[in-house]
């Protein structure tokens, strides 16, 4: 049976999708917009371009769901003038109705960008696209279990569902892959801070660090493959 996926309203005005029979949904509660600016673009994106100012990035997403950690992406991209090379996996693409259904077209209507929301949302799958002069997108329909890249990253966006949804992507396995998948001086970043998560990322071989939490959460990760 396929999941029954319905957009909710979340505390700082965007919608997400909810999940309701992993009671999951794609984004905090607290706020879509504001999780995914504060863990990934800011803790993220933000991070590694202030260690490596002025070099392109190549960024592998785990999680593509309703596109708008890959928008926000373009949309830093386009403010900073940086090259962003961007790759997104995603097993189970929601249908077209239930991207419409979240309305970023209104909430991103006065962002300068090269496209709409909605536009972007329909670029073609399974090929390396260039959005704008900053920002080009290879959207992946695959499981990251069985994704072979032939090269690595600088930059690794977590945003699997929770432990109790997917545990198979939170395993020892999969944080081993991801520092195979990293450059060196790459980093990883989850909204994530489970203590299973951490040491898993440790013994893969990476360095990591709690750090404060978007709104809702206390805490949240990031590590750095020495």
């Amino acid at each position: 049976m396929k999941p029954i996926r319905h957009a909710i309203l979340t505390k700082d005005g965007s919608s997400t999708l909810r999940i309701e029979e992993l009671k999951e949904t794609y984004h905090s509660r607290h706020g879509a917009v504001v999780e995914s600016e504060f863990v990934y673009i800011n803790e993220g994106l933000r991070f590694w371009m202030e260690k490596n100012p002025s070099k392109p990035c190549r960024v592998l997403e785990l999680g593509y769901g309703t596109g708008l950690m890959a928008y926000l992406s373009l949309l830093y991209a386009q403010k900073h003038t940086i090259e962003i090379e961007y790759t997104s996996l995603e097993a189970f693409p929601l249908k077209k109705q239930e991207l419409e259904s979240l309305n970023y077209n209104r909430l991103f209507q006065d962002n300068n960008a090269p496209t709409l929301f909605d536009e972007f949302n329909k670029i073609e799958w399974e090929k390396l696209v260039a959005v704008s002069p900053y920002f080009k997108l290879n959207k992946k329909e695959i499981k990251f279990e069985d994704f072979t890249p032939s090269f690595s990253y600088d930059l690794i966006f977590y945003d699997a569902f929770g432990f109790h949804a997917q545990p198979e992507l939170w395993s020892q396995e999969c944080m081993t892959k991801c520092y195979e998948l990293s450059n060196h001086g790459g980093v990883w970043v989850s909204y994530c801070a489970k203590g299973s998560v951490r040491r898993g990322l440790e013994q893969a071989g990476f360095k990591t660090f709690r750090l404060p939490g978007p709104p809702g959460k206390r805490e949240m990760l990031r590590a750095i493959k020495p």
